[in-house]
C-alpha cells in the first residue's frame, strides 16, 4: 500500500478568550490566548491538528512570528513528505531554521495526529504506551485577591483537585507568604501546593519566599527570577528547603544540565512549546529523569484542547511525573474542539481515540482566527 503523503498544510493564527482574567508574575493580565493552530491534510484525506501558544517571554517567539515561519520556512517542508517517516520530516523541520521551537511545535503535534490517526491508534501508543493509570492534575490560582484564590481552591478540592499552583511575583511578597499559610490551612495536608512566579520577583523576595515555603510544605518554587539569572537562583535553591524548579529557564536539554549541574534546580516544568514538540519533550524527560530531576508537564495558560490532549498523552507515558502536569483549556471561555478535555476527579482521563483523540470545531477554529 502506499504511504499517504502530506499534500495541504495551513498554519492558523487563533485568540482565545479566557473564562476570566489571568494574572502572571509581574503583574501581567491576560484576558486572551493566542496560539498558532496547524491543521494537514494527506492525499488519503486524513485531516491532523497541532498547536503552540505564543509567549513571546519564554520562547521569544510572537503570533506573528511563528505564522511568517511557518508559512514561510516549515510548512514547505511538508510539501509532499510521506507521512510514516516521521523523524526525517522531523530533522528537516529542525535544520530549516534555528530555534522557533514553539512554531515548529505546531506541526510536530500536527505529525502525531496524524501519523495516529493513519495507523488508527492514540498517540500514547506512539510513544510506548501507557506508563499510569492517572495523572494528577495542578490548577493555578491566579486571581486578582487573596480571597478569590482561597475560594476558589476550596471549590476545587471539593471537585477533586488535590494539587494547586500559586502564582507568586504579583502581590506584595509579605501578603503572598501569609496566603500560603492561609492556603495551607484551609486545604490541610493532604493538598500539594506550589508556587510559580513566572520571573517576576526580585532576588530579596524570592530568597524571603523560599524559605517561609517551607513551613507551608510546598512541592516546589518555580522560576522567581529571570530566565538568564543563573547565580541568583542558586541563591534561592540555598536559601530554604523548597525544591526549586525551571520553567522559563529550561529553554533547551543543554539549559537544563547547566542549571541541574550548577545545583540551581530540583526539577524541571517541561512545554511542548519551548522543546519543539512531542518529540522533543519526550527526550527532555528522559534526560531530566536520567539527572535525577523532578519533572511537571504543562501547557502555557489558555492553550486549546488541542495543546492538552498532547500534554496529556505524555503524561501518560513520560518515564517520570513527580509534580503531575498542568493542562490550560479549562480556564477558556471557548474551545476549539467539540468535547473539551477536562480533569475528572484530579485526574484527566487518557483520549484513546485516534491520534490525539480529540474533535476539532473546524468552525470554531475559523470563528477564533485572527489576522496578524
Amino acid at each position: 500500500m502506499t504511504a499517504p503523503v502530506i499534500v495541504r498544510a495551513e498554519a492558523i493564527p487563533v485568540s482565545l478568550p479566557l473564562a476570566r482574567p489571568q494574572l502572571m508574575g509581574g503583574s501581567q493580565r491576560f484576558t486572551h490566548s493566542e496560539s498558532l493552530v496547524v491543521r494537514l491534510e494527506t492525499d488519503s484525506g486524513l485531516v491532523g491538528w497541532g498547536e503552540a501558544s505564543a509567549a513571546p517571554t519564554m520562547t521569544g517567539e510572537t503570533l506573528p512570528g511563528m505564522k511568517l515561519v511557518a508559512d514561510r520556512v516549515l510548512l514547505p517542508v511538508l510539501e509532499r513528505a510521506p507521512l510514516i517517516e516521521r523523524a526525517t520530516i522531523e530533522r528537516r523541520l529542525d535544520r530549516a531554521i534555528p530555534g522557533n521551537s514553539a512554531a515548529k511545535c505546531a506541526l510536530n503535534v500536527a505529525l502525531y495526529d496524524l501519523l495516529g490517526r493513519h495507523y488508527k491508534v492514540p498517540v500514547h501508543a506512539l510513544l510506548g504506551g501507557l506508563a499510569r493509570t492517572c495523572v494528577p492534575v495542578m490548577h493555578l490560582l491566579a486571581n486578582a485577591t487573596i480571597d478569590e484564590d482561597l475560594d476558589e481552591a476550596v471549590r476545587k478540592q471539593a471537585e477533586g483537585i488535590r494539587l494547586f499552583k500559586v502564582k507568586a511575583g504579583v502581590k506584595p511578597v509579605v501578603d503572598e507568604i501569609a496566603m500560603l499559610a492561609e492556603l495551607r490551612a484551609r486545604l490541610g495536608p493532604a493538598a500539594m501546593l506550589c508556587a510559580d512566579a513566572n520571573t517576576g520577583m526580585g532576588l530579596q523576595d524570592a530568597c524571603d519566599y523560599a524559605c517561609a515555603a517551607a513551613s507551608a510544605g510546598l512541592l516546589f518554587f518555580e522560576q522567581p527570577l529571570p530566565d538568564h539569572d543563573l547565580e541568583g537562583m542558586i541563591k534561592v535553591a540555598q536559601a530554604g528547603s523548597t525544591p526549586t524548579c525551571a520553567d522559563e529557564s529550561a529553554h533547551d536539554i543543554d539549559h537544563i544540565i547547566a542549571w541541574q549541574r550548577a545545583g540551581a534546580i530540583s526539577g524541571v516544568n517541561l512545554k511542548t512549546i519551548k522543546l519543539g514538540g512531542i518529540a522533543g519533550l519526550m527526550r527532555a524527560a528522559i534526560v531530566s529523569g536520567q539527572l535525577g530531576l523532578k519533572i511537571n508537564l504543562a501547557c502555557k495558560a489558555g492553550e486549546s484542547s488541542i495543546g492538552t490532549a498532547a500534554l496529556v498523552h505524555l503524561g501518560y507515558t513520560v518515564p517520570n511525573l513527580d509534580w503531575g502536569i498542568t493542562p490550560s483549556s479549562q480556564y477558556l471561555a471557548k474551545d476549539i474542539v467539540r468535547a473539551p478535555l477536562r480533569p475528572v476527579d484530579g485526574s484527566i482521563p487518557v483520549p484513546m481515540g485516534d491520534g490525539l483523540g480529540v474533535d476539532v470545531d473546524e468552525t470554531a477554529v475559523e470563528h477564533f482566527r485572527i489576522a496578524v
